[in-house]
C-alpha cells in the first residue's frame, strides 16, 4: 500500500524475501534493501514478513519508551529483545524456497 501510494519512492524500504523482486519491479523508484529485516526510513518503517514485523515492533517501541519497555514487551511476547535491522531477512540454508545469493 506504502509503494502504490507513491510513499516509498526515493526511500529506503525493504519486504519479505519472497516480494522483492516484484517489488523492485513494480516501483523501480523504490531504494529496496534486501539484506534487512526492517528499515527506518525517517518516518517510514518496512518490514520483511510478520517475523520481522515484530522486530520492527519492537524497535519502535524502544524508539518511543526506551529499552527497558521494548526489553518487557519482548519477553512477554516470549522473542529476543534486539536483533538488528540489518540482518538478513531469510535464514533457512536448506530451504527450496531461499532466494538465490
Amino acid at each position: 500500500m506504502l509503494a502504490h501510494a507513491g510513499l516509498l519512492d526515493g526511500r529506503k524500504a525493504t519486504t519479505h524475501w519472497r516480494y522483492l523482486e516484484r517489488l523492485r519491479t513494480r516501483f523501480p523508484a523504490i531504494d529496496i534493501d534486501s539484506s534487512s529485516l526492517y528499515v527506518d526510513d525517517g518516518g517510514i518503517v518496512t518490514s520483511a514478513g510478520s517475523a520481522a514485523g515484530l522486530d520492527m515492533l519492537l524497535h519502535l517501541v524502544r524508539l518511543d519508551f526506551g529499552a527497558d519497555i521494548a526489553n518487557r514487551v519482548a519477553q512477554r511476547l516470549v522473542i529476543a529483545a534486539h536483533r538488528g535491522g540489518d540482518q538478513r531477512n531469510w535464514s533457512c540454508g536448506r530451504c527450496p524456497m531461499r532466494p538465490p545469493t
